[in-house]
């Protein structure tokens, strides 16, 4: 090996490499030759020098590598199909455009570890996982290199789009920002583009639904501009086709679904104007009515939608706290703390059901920052004190649930500082004690709020 290279790792044949990615794959694997090149996409695109030796690069090149992590994908097809919808399991199956191929490639190596996948000794597991995180950076390029592939395809075509979905994702799974909004860019442009054959092309309407809600999520948590305009240039028509399955209650995409997002980006544009124009603290319970409305209507509240949805009235619960116009009253924590705990269960279930959550990583930190405020206003009024127990359990149980995540046992994405700042800040606030160095064992955490409870905003908020 180079000895100016970052890693090293002793790698005798393709089957060293396999048991570092932890693959299992014949023993006569055949060997191929490949061409490290560059992407010139895009100027505003970050040049990484990998740091894998030539040797390393031209094995993790081996079609039996991406099969097996093909296959690893579609046995996880649930976790995956969220990541990149609405491209379909059958195009993993079937002529997968080689840029879609080497983004879930890196997708499954970085999220997704083997059911049967033991836990190795610390250290040693530690380093193999920055090695996979290696070697999807490797794979990253090689799907910015294929792109050229497509990028010229005839004017329905969906692939461009669906190839600049896995991009942004992949990008920002790799912490590649100015990459992952280059992607956004290009997504956009594609789709507007493309207006005019939306209503004779469903798979180009499904991608509108799609990143409709991905443009507005990122705008409204990154405080940046949507690159969507507010109203979609078209008709949005729903036609159930099909009654909700259990499997749709799980976490399992459905078209349905795509709607609904779509529904939910609609009104997160409404809320990040009045963000803008500095009216949430008067806009915030008219609009939350609304779309607490809309979302008890939704038949279809799958796994991952819930989520998002929890997840985007804790963002929206973060911003009103640091309104200081606002009278924030009993009902708006309660309200709050009950929205916490859904979405600290949602996270809950994902494990439960052995499904990835990576994209959620953010969130915990996003949940403890919220607590903390909600804190602040509990302990400012002797009428809030009651709800003090409750937010110290979902202290508690979000720094448990933080600590099952792969992400954490791994040590990756700095996982496990995040954790360590949640429990210095917990100390801090008196819910640990200074002197216990063990750790809880995890539990299953249910509602121990009532729900009746639960009351959605109400008009009578007034400001000071």
């Amino acid at each position: 090996m180079n000895s100016n290279c970052k890693v090293s790792y002793i790698i005798h044949n393709f089957s060293d490499l396999c048991n570092l990615l932890a693959l299992r794959v014949p023993n006569n694997a055949n060997k191929r030759t490949t061409q490290s090149t560059k992407a010139n996409i895009k100027q505003a695109l970050l040049a990484y020098n990998t740091s894998l030796p030539k040797s390393v690069r031209y094995l993790s090149a081996s079609s039996e590598l991406i099969e097996n992590l093909m296959f690893r994908a579609i046995q996880n097809w649930c976790c995956i199909s969220f990541k990149i919808v609405p491209i379909e399991i059958e195009l993993l199956k079937h002529d997968t455009p080689k840029t879609i191929l080497y983004c879930v490639a890196a997708i499954t190596i970085t999220s997704i570890n083997p059911k049967n996948q033991s836990r190795q000794v610390e250290g040693k597991h530690n380093t193999d996982e920055g090695f996979k995180k290696d070697v999807a950076y490797h794979f990253y390029q090689r799907a910015r290199h294929y792109l050229k592939e497509v990028i010229f395809e005839d004017d329905i075509s969906v692939t461009a789009i669906q190839c600049y979905f896995c991009l942004c994702y992949t990008a920002n799974l790799l912490r590649l920002p100015l990459e992952r909004r280059a992607w956004q860019h290009l997504a956009c442009e594609t789709l507007k583009s493309k207006v005019a054959y939306v209503q004779d092309s469903k798979p180009i309407r499904q991608c509108w639904y799609r990143w409709y809600y991905i443009d507005a999520w990122l705008a409204i948590s990154l405080g940046q501009d949507c690159l969507l305009p507010d109203q979609l240039p078209f008709r949005i028509e729903h036609q159930r086709q099909h009654r909700a399955s259990h499997a749709y209650h799980g976490c399992m995409m459905s078209n349905d679904t795509l709607y609904d997002f779509a529904v939910m980006g609609q009104h997160i544009r409404r809320y990040t104007h009045a963000i803008r124009q500095g009216t949430l603290f008067y806009m915030y319970d008219a609009l939350t009515t609304d779309m607490i409305a809309w979302w008890s209507n939704v038949n279809d509240q799958n796994l991952q939608l819930a989520n998002c949805y929890y997840s985007l009235r804790l963002v929206l619960l973060f911003h009103l706290l640091h309104q200081d116009q606002y009278k924030v009253t009993f009902d708006l924590l309660l309200d709050g703390l009950d929205n916490t705990l859904h979405l600290l269960q949602g996270l809950q279930d994902l494990k439960l059901r052995g499904c990835d959550q990576s994209t959620y990583h953010h969130m915990f930190f996003a949940i403890h920052s919220t607590l903390k405020k909600i804190l602040v206003h509990i302990r400012g009024n002797p009428g809030f004190h009651c709800l003090e127990a409750f937010a110290k359990k979902q202290f508690e149980m979000n720094l448990c649930i933080l600590e099952g995540t792969n992400a954490f046992v791994d040590d990756i994405y700095q996982m496990r500082s995040i954790g360590a700042t949640i429990e210095a800040e917990m100390c801090e606030l008196g819910f640990i004690d200074h002197d216990i160095k063990g750790r809880k064992s995890q539990h299953v955490f249910r509602a121990e709020i009532m729900a009746k409870s639960a009351k959605k905003p109400k008009k009578s908020h007034t400001m000071h």
